[in-house]
């Protein structure tokens, strides 16, 4: 008997259209992959707002601490006048060495540390009365040396978690601002064209009303706390 062999009977496919498909599919694919996440940042804290922070954060959280620097000061003569003051410091080896030297001219005070730095070697330096007079509150009145207590004041302000928050920081631990912000400079500096040094504030940082960063260390040996900024 004669075997009839029947075809084979495959699938059909529309070979023909899976281009058009993978044409039409790809587009909304890599749309859908590549829309961008929008990220939700702080936003900014203006000039004006971040000096009203720190004007206000001084006002009603600030320190008022006085320096304890007793140094000697005396008039030039005038024979000192024109001539050259030598400023001493230590090197390595604990020896004195000259690091820098100024012209005594009519307005200057000779200071001089109450300490030798070593033997009969004291570090003596020039200011200006003015500098003087804001610093210890009387001007020297003789050619010798007498010593004057400072009177300087500085308002500190220890940085904390609603401080930083307030002035637009992101990760609640660190802040980069201008020091033109701070209450001691901000009024002299609103309006300048020149941009004055940014300072990095840390968490539990101590800054005074200048912007400068001060160690409680420094803080403890040279000032003694007068109390509470006084409140206006």
């Amino acid at each position: 008997m004669k075997m009839t062999k029947k075809p084979r009977c495959r699938p059909f496919v529309m070979l023909n259209r899976l281009p058009l498909l993978a044409v039409l599919l790809l587009p909304t694919i890599a749309a859908a992959s590549s829309e961008p996440v929008i990220a939700t940042v702080p936003e900014a804290v203006s000039s004006q707002n971040t000096a009203s922070v720190l004007a206000d954060a001084f006002e009603q959280s600030a320190q008022l601490w006085r320096r304890d620097a007793i140094a000697y000061a005396r008039l030039p003569s005038r024979d000192d006048i024109g001539r050259m003051l030598t400023t001493y410091g230590l090197d390595a080896a604990g020896k004195p060495v000259a690091i820098s030297q100024q012209e005594i001219v009519q307005e200057s005070v000779v200071v001089r540390d109450m300490q030798p730095l070593v033997g009969a070697v004291y570090r003596e330096y020039l200011m200006t009365r003015t500098a003087w007079f804001e610093d210890y509150g009387m001007m020297p009145d003789t050619l010798s040396f007498h010593s004057y207590q400072s009177l300087r004041q500085i308002q500190v302000l220890t940085v904390d978690a609603q401080l930083l928050s307030a002035l637009g920081s992101l990760d609640g631990k660190t802040v980069e601002i201008e020091t033109r912000h701070f209450p001691a400079l901000f009024h002299d500096n609103q309006d300048a064209e020149t941009e004055l040094p940014t300072i990095t504030l840390k968490l539990g940082d101590r800054v005074t009303d200048a912007g400068e960063v001060i160690a409680t260390e420094t803080l403890q040996e040279r000032y003694s706390l007068q109390g509470d900024l006084p409140k206006t």
